[in-house]
């Protein structure tokens, strides 16, 4: 025991200083920033009953700087009101900047999410084509702040990191995996000085790609029955030859994401064991290792172990440092460690229970056969 507890040390004063670089050194958007050619770009934006932010959502991209700009919503097959609401906005401020289209149900072999962003993205004229879920807020200057990074610099992805909004105990001790995964268990500084598909990074909160990089890769249609479409697209990217790029954006882009822990569980289900391949042994041995490497230390601190207690206080140095910088509640930095990953673990043994075992997979309404679906851009 005391060797196993001398590497958990070690990891976690490697993944304190993996958390050190990655803040230092991953790019910033700046608000201030402007481009010196303005492309258009259009916003593709895909809503299934999203009737509680749709419209701020909505609204946030009418009211960008950025001159050059259309938003095309597609409202995939909506029940709770939410084709109400655009079509409200479309009818009293939508102008030239605004399309809202009424999507068709998925054929057969597409998941919903990316037959909409599809169907979107064949309805886009732009140069430019920014993919964003419909949770996601951009402040006024973002898609200018956006294209003024991606321009001189020509990466045919640009993905947008945000701000997450939390609120209750459950979203608070859970969300922060999502930021620690980035900037405390993952090289991002590394990622984005490389073409390695496995490390690209992409996300709904922003995936803005030149349009002729989409256009070669085969669009939404090569990720059809992707689980993970947005990370889908960038390891796709960069699997063609192209390069992605991630940014901290956190300032001018924000969500919340879940709304309570039932909602954290059960968005998180259809995907987490996707992500390890529907791999059993694989998936079980990281869950094994999770439970080691991070509320193990936490027992043996219990139990007077001075190694242990250095881990522990590695692990809150770390949270502190990471949740400081992304404006966290610094009490939950300290305190929700080991909830969070029981939390994670219990998400990931009922993915493999649900979509593995079972395999099925219930997205947004709709039920799916999980064994005829993909992470995403990984080969049969």
């Amino acid at each position: 025991m005391h060797v196993l507890s001398l590497i958990i040390l070690a990891s976690w004063f490697l993944s304190l200083l993996l958390t050190i670089v990655n803040l230092a050194l991953i790019p910033r958007l700046r608000a201030d920033g402007t481009a010196a050619r303005e492309p258009l770009v259009s916003v593709v934006i895909p809503a299934r009953d999203e009737a509680r932010i749709i419209e701020r959502t909505v609204r946030a991209f009418l009211a960008q700087t950025y001159p050059n700009l259309e938003i095309i919503v597609v409202n995939d097959r909506s029940v709770d009101g939410t084709g109400e609401i655009l079509g409200a906005i479309d009818d009293t401020i939508g102008g030239e900047r605004l399309r809202v289209i009424d999507g068709e149900e998925p054929p057969e072999g597409w998941l919903g999410k990316p037959w909409a962003l599809h169907q979107g993205s064949r309805l886009a004229r732009g140069e430019l084509l920014l993919f964003v879920d419909a949770d996601v807020v951009y402040a006024p200057a973002a898609v200018r702040a956006a294209v003024a990074f991606l321009e001189p610099r020509r990466p045919a992805l640009l993905s947008l990191l945000p701000y997450f909004e939390m609120q209750g105990f459950g979203e608070n001790a859970a969300m922060p995996m999502l930021a620690m995964f980035c900037f405390t268990f993952m090289p991002t500084w590394i990622s984005n000085r490389s073409r390695f598909a496995a490390l690209a990074i992409g996300g709904g909160t922003g995936n803005l790609i030149v349009r002729e990089r989409y256009e070669a890769i085969g669009g939404h249609e090569a990720l059809k029955d992707s689980v993970v479409d947005d990370v889908a697209l960038a390891r796709l990217v960069r699997r063609s030859g192209g390069a992605t790029e991630t940014v901290r954006a956190d300032d001018l882009v924000s969500l919340r994401m879940y709304h309570g822990l039932a909602e954290v569980v059960d968005g998180f289900t259809k995907n987490a064991f996707a992500v390890f391949g529907r791999n059993y042994v694989v998936g079980i041995l990281i869950a094994a290792c999770s439970v080691v490497f991070h509320i193990l230390p936490y027992g043996l601190v219990l139990a007077g172990d001075r190694i242990s207690m250095a881990t522990v206080i590695l692990i809150s140095v770390t949270r502190l440092i990471l949740f400081r910088s992304l404006r966290y509640r610094l009490d939950n930095a300290l305190l929700l460690h080991p909830v969070m990953i029981g939390i994670w673990t219990w998400i990931f043994v009922r993915s493999l229970w649900i979509t593995g075992i079972r395999g099925k997979l219930f997205w947004r309404g709709r039920t799916y056969d999980a064994r005829q679906t993909r992470f995403g851009a990984d080969r049969r």
